[in-house]
């Protein structure tokens, strides 16, 4: 079978059922995900054996012959296990519509959803710390209500109870929601006040100094009134005191989790009260003096060691900077650069997205929201592209007028940079749909490769179909002089050998320098390495090597990641041999353009580079890395960009507009140019077509008559 490699091999599970929902073959990975054997799969009935509701109208779908996705939890009629996964089916239909079989590609999404349910517990600890720092002028019962209530959302408990200690008195005072939960109501008004008591559970974690998980219903060898109300309250409950200078200071408590509490929950309590206990301390010694108009120095201790930044903004144009934390230097910038006024927020805002932050902000605020959130990209110091998470809080003064803006900027590209994976191995026709050649689909996986935690350079090689001998066709991140060092393998050296082993080899640079017979490469400074091979029905016919110039190791969730990149090379390759006759087509597209004495330049709706004809590149004189897939106004003088194309959305939708601004060369010279921009169509993907006609000096001079 042609591509009996792919299915057996594919890192994605995948199963195909005949037209009565009966699986027919199921493949290694699929058995994996399921956890079930291959061969309990194979005769599993996927129409009439489901449980999940949800599960079952997207099967339904696929026999009246549409596609369809599911995402989510389910259990598995097999196993009797609870599995995360995300599931597409594609039905193969007969020429008259009818169902013929159809494929189910599975994937288990277990440890995404647990990374996004850990950025998403992390945002919420450090957004509701910021809430509560300006709950100055607050009661404390609001305030403990309000920490109650987070504390609950992030161990999925039902209710829960804060107690501060009072030492005059030996005594705990108790706040506790839902207003209902222990049955007080003659305290409704008041706080409740009850003595320490040094066994059962009041003492418990003030006498272990640890947190205490009990995961069954809770009954105390005392018999006063205050235990036997939480007798018939508490099923399963996770106690955590907060210890300061060696005394315990108050105890928080959440109950009645649907499921038995663990080491997470705790984990995930402790921290919050921690950072709680800092802030309530800060807001009790400033209590008169704070205006909440700066974030004060043990909420910044907090929030440096942490992946959110957190920022303080005057409500001007493009927000100059009152505070910043100093976890800005994660993206290479220190708090002087924004605190002296040389920048403002706006200026490492990237340029494509300044305009949408800028109406999405103005927008808020006109419409009154108290807070928002946005993702967009930003640019680090050294140029880097960044994906942020904003979450906005908009502060008015007595008068409701707006006086100021804090926001935590949380740095999500990983998370955009898996999510773009997870579609290039989903979506195979799009992933080829981009390129218009072999080198071109090379070229553009190296760039996402580059985009990996850890890894900074990267080359392909492929097999010569008559000699074996290792070719290098594309590469990233290397100098020159490496690459004419490393160009050619012959098929009988020891290089080829090891890059015939047939799988993943992960070593360090020096390792390998023994097979590399009379070649020093040291002066490349590469440390940590990746060897790949690409096979094609059981042949090989590439490598990829990816390395780190910085790192000693390649991360476990990168080999991940660039294992996937492996296996869609081996479709790529593929699929550009099946399809030649396309191939053909885009070839004989891209050869009528170079016949234009204009100079033509095909951009996406993102606003970048597709496409360049031979004649930009002889009168701009930039190379096809210089232009390719970058952002279309390096074409344009600084500063008049956005006088181009100030949305692309708004030009796609009138299909045409022009301009006159002239065009820059590589070296920076202007030339005078009329540029027209059409919509248009390119590789299946809509695009809008730019051609410039260069602007003769007489043509100059009658437009200025």
């Amino acid at each position: 079978m042609e591509y009996q490699t792919i299915f057996e091999k594919s890192p994605v599970g995948i199963v195909y059922f005949n037209e009565k929902g009966l699986i027919s073959h199921c493949n290694e990975s699929c058995s994996n995900i399921l956890g079930s054997p291959t061969k309990k799969i194979v005769g599993f009935n996927i129409q009439s054996s489901l449980i999940n509701k949800k599960l079952k109208k997207t099967i339904e779908n696929i026999f009246s012959g549409k596609s369809g996705t599911f995402e989510g939890e389910c259990l598995s009629t097999i196993t009797g296990k609870t599995l995360t996964i995300k599931v597409n089916f594609t039905p193969i239909l007969d020429q008259d519509g009818s169902l013929l079989s159809g494929i189910a590609i599975f994937e288990d999404v277990t440890q995404r959803k647990q990374v996004e349910e850990t950025i998403r517990m992390k945002e919420l600890r450090f957004t509701t710390l910021l809430e509560l720092y300006q709950m100055h002028n607050t009661p404390i019962h609001d305030i403990a209500e309000f920490i109650i209530k987070t504390a609950i959302e992030l161990t999925g408990s039902k209710i829960g109870y804060l107690e501060f200690l009072n030492e005059d008195d030996n005594v705990l005072e108790m706040y506790y929601w839902p207003k209902n939960t222990f049955n007080l109501s003659r305290f409704e008004d008041e706080t409740f006040v009850h003595p320490i008591r040094s066994t059962g559970l009041w003492g418990e974690a003030i006498r272990m100094r640890n947190p205490v998980i009990v995961n069954r219903h809770y009954i105390s060898d005392e018999t006063d009134e205050i235990s036997s109300i939480f007798n018939k309250t508490l099923t399963r409950h996770v106690m955590a005191p907060i210890i300061e200078n060696d005394q315990t200071v108050a105890i928080a408590c959440v109950g009645n989790k649907d499921s038995d509490y663990d080491e997470s929950d705790v984990h995930q309590l402790t921290l919050f009260m921690e950072d709680v206990w800092k802030v309530l301390q800060y807001m009790h010694k400033n209590y008169i003096q704070n205006k909440s108009l700066k974030m004060n120095k043990v909420l910044d201790s907090v929030m440096s060691s942490s992946p959110a930044i957190v920022f303080l903004w005057r409500p001007e144009k493009d927000w100059p900077v009152e505070y910043v934390s100093e976890n800005i230097s994660q993206f290479g910038y220190n708090v002087d650069d924004f605190m002296s006024g040389k920048m403002i927020y706006g200026d490492i805002i990237h340029p494509s997205d300044l305009d949408r932050v800028r109406t999405e902000m103005n927008r808020a605020s006109n419409e009154g929201f108290s807070d928002f959130s946005q993702e967009y990209r930003i640019l680090t110091k050294s140029g880097e592209v960044r994906w942020v998470d904003e979450r906005t809080l908009i502060h008015n003064n007595e008068n409701g007028i707006l006086d100021y803006l804090q926001g935590i900027i949380v740095d999500i590209t990983e998370r955009k940079q898996a999510n773009n994976f997870m579609r290039m191995e989903y979506d195979l026709d799009n992933a080829i749909g981009d390129k218009w050649n072999l080198q071109d689909a090379f070229e553009s996986i190296l760039d996402s490769a580059l985009e990996t935690k850890a890894i900074d350079s990267a080359v392909i090689y492929l097999v010569d179909e008559r000699s074996g001998d290792f070719e290098l066709v594309a590469h990233r991140g290397v100098s020159e002089r490496f690459v004419e060092c490393v160009s050619n393998f012959s098929q009988n050296t020891l290089m080829a050998n090891f890059f015939m082993t047939g799988y993943p080899v992960y070593k360090d640079f020096s390792d390998i320098s023994f097979i590399l017979p009379g070649k020093d490469l040291s002066f490349e400074g590469l440390k940590a390495m990746a060897f790949l091979p690409v096979h094609d029905n059981d042949e090989l016919v590439a490598v990829i090597a990816l390395g780190s110039h910085e790192h000693l190791e390649i991360p476990a969730n990168s080999r991940n990641l660039i294992e996937s990149i492996a296996n869609l090379i081996a479709v790529i390759i593929s699929r550009m041999k099946n399809d030649s006759g396309i191939q053909k087509k885009t070839n004989n597209m891209r050869s009528l353009l170079d016949t234009l004495d204009e100079m033509v330049f095909i951009i996406d709706v993102e606003g970048k580079i597709l496409h360049t004809n031979s004649a930009l590149y002889e009168h701009l004189n930039y190379s096809d890395k210089d232009i390719f897939m970058k952002d279309y106004h390096l074409l344009y003088p600084q500063g008049q960009d956005d006088s181009v194309l100030p949305k692309l959305d708004e030009i796609i939708d009138k299909r045409s507009s022009s301009c006159d601004i002239p065009l820059v060369s590589k070296e920076g010279i202007h030339i005078p140019v009329k540029t027209k921009f059409t919509k248009g169509d390119w590789g299946n993907k809509e695009v809008l077509i730019a051609i410039a006609s260069i602007v003769k000096y007489s043509e100059l001079d009658r437009d200025v008559q």
